[in-house]
C-alpha cells in the first residue's frame, strides 16, 4: 500500500511511489516557469514594442503645483499637439492659455534644442493677428507654452453654425493674409492651417494659433511618417497642399497659401474643394470674380499659386470695395462653346500621390538591373550560378513589371472616362474613353493637354501633371471647362 506524503511547496497529499518533492501541480508551474524564481538568478525581460497611446492631458491640479506664478483653472482644449489649459497669472492679474505638449516627444532625443530654437523664433511674432507667446519652457519633463488667453470660438465653431456670410468671410481672410505674410517674412511656416487653429475673438478679431508646432513636433529627419503619429503630424490632410502629402522636406510658405485657399472656399460655400468641385460662385451667389482668387490658392503647383499671402490680400480687398457681381440664377454653362470664346472654369478632377508601388517597383527594378552585371564575372567561376543570378535577375524584372501596373489613375468628366496609365516601362499613356489619345516619353515631369472632341463638354480641354520621383509619384487631373 503507497504511502502519503505532503507536496514541500503547497502541501498538497502526494503519494509515496513519487519520487518528487512536488506534486504535480507545482511542477507544472515550475516548467512554465511560474515557480518561485531563485533569488539569485538575474531574469531578462524581453518587452513588446509600446503602442502608440493617445495622449493623456494632466489634471488641473497636477500642473498647479509645477507653475506657482499660475493658477490652472481648467482643460479647454485637446488634441495631437497637446492640451490647451485657462489658466490666471497672479502677478499680472490676467488669464493665460497655457500649452502641454505630449510626454511621448521625450523619445527624441533631439527634441529639446529643437524646441528652444524653435520656441525663442514663435515668441518673436509679435502681430495682432497671431496669438502671442509669453513664456516657455520645460517643467518636471513637461515642454510649455504661456500664450495669450483668446477668449471666443475657433472658426471650425463659426462654420459649423451655418452663419458665414460671404462679408464675413470677406473679412476674415485679409486678416489672415496679414498675420501668414508676417510670419512668412520671420521665415516661419504654420504647416498646419485649419479652422481649428483660427480663432475669433468676441469683438470679432481673427488671431491664428499653434504658429510652427507642426514643424516643432516633427523630427524632419524621419520623413518616413510625415502623415502619422501624434507628433509627426505635419498638417490636417483636408487641408494640406500637394507637396505636404509627397513629402515634409522642402515644403515652403506657399502650401500656408494653400490651406488658406481651403479655408476660404469652405467659408463661402460650406463644403471643402475635394475632387471634382465647382468654382464658388456656381454654388452660392457671390463675386463671380472670387472664382479666380480662390481657385489661384488652390493650385496644385505652387509656382502657380499665389506666392505670397499680401497677394491674396490685395486681390481680395480689390473686389470688396467694389460692387459684388454675383452669378445670375438664369445663367448655365455653355458646354459646347468652342475653345477661347467666353470664359473657362477650372475643375479639379483627381489630384493624387503614390508612394508605396513607386518605391517599391524601383528598389525591385534597381536590384535587377544591379545584378545583371555582378552576374558576368560568376559565369567565369561557376557557369551554373551564373544562369541563377540572371534568372533572378529577370524574375525581379518581371516583378517590377508587375508592380508597376498599381500606377493607373482614372477618373470621369461628363460620362468621359480619363486614364493615365503608367504601367509600361518607358512610356505614360492617356486615354480617353478607351481611345489613346496621347502618348508620352520616359520623364520627372510631364503636362499632358488634349480636348474633348464630342459628345458632353466637347471643347473642354483636359490637362494632366504628372510629377515622377524615386519615392513617390503625382497625378493631377483637371478640366478647363468652356463657358
Amino acid at each position: 500500500m503507497n504511502q502519503l506524503r505532503t507536496c514541500s511547496e503547497c502541501g498538497t497529499t502526494i503519494t509515496e511511489t513519487s519520487e518528487a518533492e512536488l506534486c504535480p501541480g507545482c511542477l507544472l508551474k515550475m516548467a512554465t516557469n511560474e515557480s518561485v524564481v531563485d533569488p539569485d538568478f538575474e531574469q531578462t525581460h524581453i518587452t513588446a514594442k509600446k503602442k502608440k497611446q493617445r495622449f493623456e492631458a494632466p489634471e488641473a491640479e497636477q500642473l498647479n503645483a509645477l507653475f506657482p506664478n499660475l493658477e490652472i483653472l481648467e482643460l479647454i482644449g485637446r488634441g495631437g499637439m497637446g492640451a490647451v489649459y485657462k489658466a490666471r497669472q497672479t502677478d499680472l492679474d490676467r488669464f493665460v492659455a497655457v500649452k502641454i505638449l505630449p510626454r511621448e516627444i521625450q523619445g527624441d532625443p533631439g527634441f529639446g534644442d529643437r524646441f528652444l530654437r524653435e520656441a525663442r523664433t514663435l515668441a518673436k511674432l509679435n502681430h495682432p493677428n497671431i496669438v502671442a507667446v509669453y513664456d516657455f519652457g520645460q517643467i518636471d519633463e513637461l515642454f510649455y507654452f504661456v500664450m495669450e488667453f483668446v477668449d471666443g470660438v475657433t472658426l471650425r465653431d463659426t462654420i459649423a453654425s451655418g452663419n458665414v456670410a460671404p462679408e464675413e468671410a470677406l473679412r476674415v481672410i485679409p486678416d489672415l493674409c496679414d498675420a501668414l505674410q508676417f510670419a512668412h517674412e520671420e521665415g516661419v511656416v504654420h504647416r498646419d492651417i485649419k479652422p481649428e487653429n483660427i480663432l475669433l475673438d468676441k469683438r470679432g478679431r481673427v488671431k491664428i494659433a499653434d504658429f510652427g508646432l507642426a514643424k516643432l513636433l516633427k523630427n524632419e529627419d524621419d520623413e518616413e511618417e510625415n502623415l502619422t503619429g501624434t507628433h509627426q503630424v505635419m498638417g490636417t490632410l483636408k487641408y494640406m497642399a500637394p507637396e505636404q502629402m509627397a513629402t515634409s522636406r522642402d515644403v515652403d510658405h506657399r502650401a500656408d497659401i494653400y490651406s488658406l485657399g481651403v479655408i476660404f472656399y469652405e467659408l463661402l460655400t460650406g463644403d471643402l474643394p475635394v475632387g471634382w468641385f465647382d468654382p464658388p460662385s456656381k454654388k452660392v451667389a457671390v463675386d463671380v470674380r472670387l472664382d479666380e482668387v480662390v481657385l489661384r490658392t488652390l493650385e496644385a503647383e505652387p509656382e502657380r499659386r499665389f506666392q505670397h499671402a499680401s497677394e491674396v490680400k490685395s486681390a481680395v480687398e480689390q473686389l470688396s470695395s467694389g460692387p459684388i457681381v454675383p452669378v445670375p440664377e438664369t445663367a448655365q454653362p455653355a458646354a459646347s462653346a468652342p475653345a477661347g470664346q467666353g470664359g473657362i472654369r477650372i475643375h479639379k478632377l483627381m489630384d493624387d500621390t503614390e508612394t508605396k508601388y513607386r518605391t517599391r517597383h524601383h528598389i525591385v527594378l534597381c536590384s535587377s538591373m544591379m545584378l545583371i552585371p555582378i552576374s558576368f564575372p560568376i559565369f567565369r567561376e561557376d557557369i551554373g550560378f551564373g544562369i541563377a543570378t540572371l534568372a533572378i535577375s529577370l524574375a525581379l524584372f518581371i516583378w517590377a513589371v508587375k508592380i508597376k501596373k498599381h500606377l493607373v489613375w482614372e477618373t470621369t468628366y461628363k460620362g468621359h472616362t480619363i486614364k493615365l496609365d503608367c504601367s509600361s516601362m518607358l512610356a505614360e499613356y492617356i486615354y480617353l474613353d478607351d481611345g489613346l489619345v496621347q502618348k508620352g516619353g520616359f520623364g520627372t515631369k510631364m503636362e499632358f493637354r488634349t480636348k474633348i472632341k464630342a459628345g458632353d463638354g466637347i471643347g473642354d480641354e483636359i490637362i494632366i501633371w504628372f510629377d515622377a520621383q524615386f519615392r513617390y509619384c503625382r497625378c493631377r487631373i483637371d478640366v478647363e471647362e468652356q463657358t
